[in-house]
């Protein structure tokens, strides 16, 4: 047996063509463009192009392993929830930044109309 079939043997997963599926799905589900997301993540130890992560999505990009943690740190998910068919690890995460930001918008629009209050309260009294 040869060491390409012995691959195919083991893992019969594209897990290229599923990390490229968890990206897009990150990428677009936190509203972030291509362009931003290369950008990104050279503050993560490797930055792409537009046309990179155009590339990694359409799995055409053959991707290295430290491409993959970079990533992986950049959404703050694990790893190996990257090349998880069906993504339920992923999505799990994707509900957990969700949540965190729906009250991390709650917070700072209570926060704003709590200052707003303060200041016509302290305009009033002068």
């Amino acid at each position: 047996m040869d060491r390409d079939s012995a691959a195919e043997a083991r893992w019969p997963a594209d897990l290229e063509a599923i990390v490229a599926k968890s990206v897009r799905s990150l990428r677009e589900g936190r509203g972030i463009s291509q362009h931003q997301l290369g950008s990104d993540l050279l503050l993560h130890g490797c930055g792409m192009t537009q046309a990179g992560v155009d590339l990694l999505e359409s799995g055409q990009k053959l991707l290295r392993l430290n491409e993959v943690a970079a990533i992986a740190a950049y959404f703050d998910v694990p790893v190996e929830s990257l090349w998880q068919p069906g993504g339920e690890l992923l999505k799990e995460h994707q509900r957990a930044f969700l949540l965190r930001a729906a009250v991390a918008d709650e917070a700072e629009q209570r926060a704003s109309a709590y200052y707003s209050q303060q200041r016509s309260e302290r305009l009033r009294e002068k």
